[in-house]
């Protein structure tokens, strides 16, 4: 190349000229290539498009910001050949973006592409607007857990974000307690009225009479993060 330019205006013109038309793509920044070199973050971070105006972004984003979690995810080996619909992968993918990107956002359709309902297809825009938090991230947790299951990191998302809870039914008469036990990723919190988070837990695990007035019941919560 050096050879055909070199001391040839002509030539060189005329190769510039290709590879400049080779290069512009007009307006069409959000395919799979996802290039913009005028555009760069300005604040230090990088947001997530599409479905910037859903949840599963914000879920995306406070996941990323467990810098230990994410260091997790790195470390994580992914044994599935076909990375283009692995979820763990395409994870790393997003946290290596929004850690590394000097643009101002990464078009994660690929992630989203991998993020698979319960019959295995992905979910749209419209989907996932009706999905509640509980069910986005219950249902991030449940797929992430199958791909680390046969790694080293088997027990990344349970010791990052799993609990134990503790259901405990009382007699009044006789004092005799039974127990149940649930592991989860999510609690209902109601924090309405209430002037922190404390007095919403404090709300949470209240006693309730079962009908009858027979039984007492305590919701007493545990929150295991060592397992």
């Amino acid at each position: 190349m050096e050879q055909l330019v070199k001391d040839c205006p002509k030539n060189f013109l005329r190769i510039t000229e290709l590879y400049l038309k080779q290069l512009d793509r007009g307006d069409r920044f959000n395919d799979k290539w996802d290039y913009d070199p005028d555009i760069t973050k300005t604040n230090g971070y990088v947001k997530l498009v599409p479905f910037d105006e859903c949840c599963i972004n914000s879920i995306i984003h406070q996941l990323f910001m467990n810098i230990s979690f994410r260091q997790g995810i790195f470390n994580t080996p992914v044994l599935d050949d076909n990375k283009d619909e692995n979820l763990l992968y395409q994870l790393q993918v997003v946290f290596g973006n929004l850690q590394e990107s000097e643009k101002w956002s990464y078009y994660a359709s690929q992630f989203y592409h991998a993020y698979k309902d319960r019959d295995g297809k992905p979910l749209d825009i419209t989907q996932m607007k009706q999905m509640d938090v509980d069910e986005l991230i219950n249902g991030l947790f449940d797929c992430l857990e199958k791909c680390v299951s046969e790694t080293s990191q088997a027990m990344l998302v349970k010791e990052h974000f799993g609990g134990l809870s503790i259901q405990q039914i009382k007699s009044k008469d006789c004092g005799h307690v039974s127990e149940k036990e649930e592991p989860f990723y999510v609690i209902n919190c109601e924090i309405k009225d209430e002037e922190n988070i404390e007095e919403g837990l404090e709300l949470f695990i209240e006693d309730e009479l079962l009908n009858g007035g027979k039984f007492k019941l305590s919701n007493l919560f545990n929150f295991i993060f060592d397992f």
